[in-house]
């Protein structure tokens, strides 16, 4: 198995943790986490704008290392497209939720269920890429 690979086991396992504890994540939880979010973005005079371009720049070079990660690890080109284009949906739902917290202050339980979606399918792709590492 050569670095790329290695790399790649390792950043599946931890995307794959990281979703399933955000899948787990109940919606008092995470509400209570928007209104903190909200009061530091206050509190620090960021604009909506700063936020989002923030989160964007922040997912957007996590996933793109992932992509590349799934290129290098010699995974067919279809299947690295597929990844791409399911952490572009990703990005795009994650900048749904910052805009539902920032201007109604709250994460209203539509788009807590499409977060609880997307995490558990990012569980999932985590899971079957790190499996079809090692297998």
């Amino acid at each position: 198995m050569d670095i790329a690979s290695k790399i790649m086991l390792v950043a599946s396992i931890l995307m794959m943790g990281y979703n399933i504890s955000e899948f787990l994540a109940s919606y008092q939880s995470l509400s209570e986490k928007a209104i903190d979010l909200k009061e530091i973005a206050h509190e620090n005079g960021a604009g909506e704008a700063a936020m989002r371009r923030s989160n964007f720049l922040l997912s957007f070079i996590l996933s793109a290392v992932y992509v590349v990660l799934t290129r290098f690890s010699d995974f067919a080109v279809w299947i690295t497209v597929l990844v791409a284009v399911k952490l572009v949906l990703t990005l795009f739902i994650s900048d749904f939720a910052l805009l539902q917290i920032l201007r109604k202050g709250e994460f209203p339980r539509k788009t807590y269920l499409l977060s609880k979606v997307d995490a558990f399918l990012n569980a999932l792709l985590g899971l079957v890429i790190a499996l079809f590492l090692v297998l």
